[in-house]
């Protein structure tokens, strides 16, 4: 089902917050579903970002499938099969922005 609100594409760029549905644990991180947006890709990579402050608490607290959480697009890109645009994520951090 199409949903007729979804914000564009356009307004998904790094430092974003979003509100994202977490739709599965994988052993390199989790994949999730944007909230409010057009269908893309989403990941969180926790091995490439486990450093940084908001993924570290982000992994002990390891949000259950199916919750909703905010996150940050660390970057946009091009993928080679639909969706077409993957979303890279992380987490919020501290005040360090």
């Amino acid at each position: 089902m199409e949903d007729e609100s979804a914000r564009p594409l356009s307004e998904l760029r790094q430092g974003r917050t979003v509100r994202a549905t977490i739709t599965s644990h994988q052993p390199w991180g989790l994949t999730a579903k944007l909230d409010a947006y057009e269908p893309v890709g989403a990941s969180l990579d926790t091995i490439r970002r486990g450093t940084e402050p908001g993924v570290e608490r982000l992994v002990r607290q390891l949000p259950p499938v199916g919750a909703a959480v905010d996150l940050v697009v660390g970057e946009v890109r091009d993928w080679q099969h639909e969706p077409w645009i993957w979303i890279d994520l992380t987490a919020p951090g501290t005040a360090e922005d």
